[in-house]
């Protein structure tokens, strides 16, 4: 999906000011060192693209507050700065070929340069965070370590199709939706939002965290690699399970002791999951985080950043389309 369709959904133009911004903070943090090959390794995956949601979504919710404070725009640059090192590192483990329709930073290069730049990343982040104040580095410093906690748990897992589902919702909870849930209290705080709009937006964050996460691991399985920029098939191929594979392994005993034995090919499993309606249970998994969400931003006075939020939540849901045919329930990727 485009990141225009998520990041700026309402086509306000405040969103694209703050954008703008952030972005000018990000590449002069990310590609300030006086070494050419630290900033073209550091710059390599910003330059690629992205969806820019995390950055977005601290701008967004700092409407909560008082809007256009440099402290929101830092703290943007910051979190999505420490995403991305997050994205070097993950590849480097995973062994991941592309991303973002690219090549891998350690393809590009290699390991220990994927390595050092993710780490320079790190640090460029946790620079902006120190230099916004206040609240920003504590949360940020919580936010890294809790994606770090995700990754290490996740490894413990890799190659297991029997974990649960509530095993697989707490690794994402701390892996993927801490930065959601991290953007919106940065927003929150930034601004001076008050409390009680501040744990909405915190709810919101999380619930959009895990639906994105959701999304994005069934696109992994049945998305279109000129779509999402990555190769279909990866996480099944690092032994790593998600929802609808855990889902059809409860349901089917058989392809789970097929990917316990270490074999099964992306082609070969789609059917079952398709069968056993792994698919669109784990869409329907997606779209009650939503609803949750939803429910939070309800809370919250009615105001343009609000409606900016609710379509963001739509979009993500959007980028899969839940069908009914002869075969069974199936979902695919919306054109």
């Amino acid at each position: 999906m485009p990141a225009e369709a998520l990041v700026d959904p309402a086509g306000e133009s405040w969103l694209v000011e703050d954008m703008l911004r952030v972005e000018d903070v990000m590449v002069r943090a990310a590609g300030g060192s006086r070494h050419t090959l630290v900033s073209e390794a550091s710059l390599y995956l910003l330059k690629a693209g992205g969806k820019r949601l995390r950055p977005a979504l601290v701008m967004i919710s700092s409407r909560s507050g008082q809007a256009g404070r440099r402290e929101s725009d830092l703290a943007a640059a910051a979190l999505e700065l420490v995403h991305l090192a997050t994205l070097y590192h993950d590849d480097v483990i995973d062994g991941t070929a592309t991303r973002r329709g690219v090549a891998t930073t350690h393809s590009r290069w290699d390991t220990d340069i994927a390595v050092l730049a993710g780490d320079y990343l790190f640090a460029c982040g946790s620079s902006l965070g120190a230099t916004a104040a206040g609240e920003v580095p504590l949360i940020l410093a919580n936010a890294i370590s809790e994606v770090c906690e995700g990754q290490i748990v996740e490894t413990t897992a890799v190659g297991d199709p029997g974990r649960s589902i509530d095993e697989y919702i707490g690794v994402i909870s701390m892996k993927s939706a801490a930065l959601f849930r991290t953007a919106c209290e940065l927003g929150a705080a930034t601004s001076g939002a008050t409390g009680e709009d501040r744990g909405q937006l915190v709810t919101y964050g999380e619930s959009l965290g895990l639906a994105f996460q959701i999304v994005d691991d069934l696109l992994d399985l049945v998305g279109d690699e000129a779509a999402t920029g990555k190769i279909p098939g990866t996480d099944l191929r690092a032994g790593v399970f998600t929802a609808p594979v855990l889902l059809a392994c409860q349901r089917d005993p058989k392809l789970k002791d097929k990917l316990s034995e270490g074999t099964g090919d992306l082609d070969e499993i789609l059917p079952t999951l398709w069968s056993t309606g792994a698919i669109a249970d784990g869409f329907a998994m997606a779209v009650s985080y939503a609803d949750r969400g939803r429910k939070a931003l309800e809370a919250l006075a009615p105001a343009g950043y609000r409606d900016v939020l609710a379509t963001i939540m739509d979009g993500v849901l959007a980028q899969v389309d839940v069908t009914q045919d002869a075969a069974g329930r199936n979902v695919k990727l919306v054109p």
